[in-house]
């Protein structure tokens, strides 16, 4: 299994948008699991378990581990091909064609943080919405370049999991983003938007 998958083909993207797909995912990255196995954790049945993993396994996201031969019943084990699937900021950003899709989930995403300022206490005037929603859309895309190029270049297998797999991705993709003078202006900005939105 490795550490990361970068998704840069369009309609793969789109399969993490079925629940159901991204349900099996979560739980073939905990541990290999038949069809059935699946079928009772979701409580779905098996047909429809089997047909996601055909799709999953056709894009290469799923593989088979084993297979285990019980009479004349035949178990086929499963598991993520990667602990983390990463969707390019290429298709978040629309660049590639059929992943406008994608672009707009993304555009929503920063659409939402925007809406939720106020539950921080930053009060957004009306008509100051479009220019923070551009500051975060960049900041967005900024940061989504500096990950995408950090487990780009990894050379071989991390040996630590859980929150110190988060601590060093994240000091890495920091130092990148020191380092890009972009982001350093970008962040001036929202910090003075920020400061002028808090409330008294």
């Amino acid at each position: 299994m490795k550490d990361f998958i970068i998704i840069k083909d369009p309609k793969v993207a789109k399969l993490f948008a079925d629940q159901c797909r991204r349900d099996i995912l979560h739980n073939l990255r905990q541990r290999e699991m038949t069809a059935c196995q699946l079928a009772r954790l979701l409580e779905k049945n098996v047909s429809s378990i089997s047909h996601h993993l055909n799709i999953l396994e056709k894009a290469g996201l799923v593989e088979q581990t084993k297979t285990l031969i019980k009479g004349n019943l035949v178990e086929k084990f499963y598991r993520a091909a990667a602990k983390r699937f990463i969707i390019s900021y290429t298709l978040s950003e629309g660049l590639i064609p059929g992943s406008e899709d994608i672009a707009r989930w993304s555009k929503e995403i920063c659409r939402n943080a925007v809406k939720n300022l106020p539950a921080f206490g930053y009060e957004v005037p009306a008509g100051k919405e479009k220019k923070i929603l551009d500051l975060i859309e960049r900041y967005s895309s900024l940061k989504h370049v500096a990950f995408e190029n950090i487990i780009s270049q990894q050379k071989k297998p991390i040996k630590v999991t859980g929150p110190a797999m988060k601590i060093l991705i994240s000091v890495l993709e920091s130092a990148r983003l020191y380092e890009n003078e972009e982001f350093r202006r970008v962040m001036d900005e929202i910090c003075k938007q920020l400061k002028s939105f808090e409330a008294t």
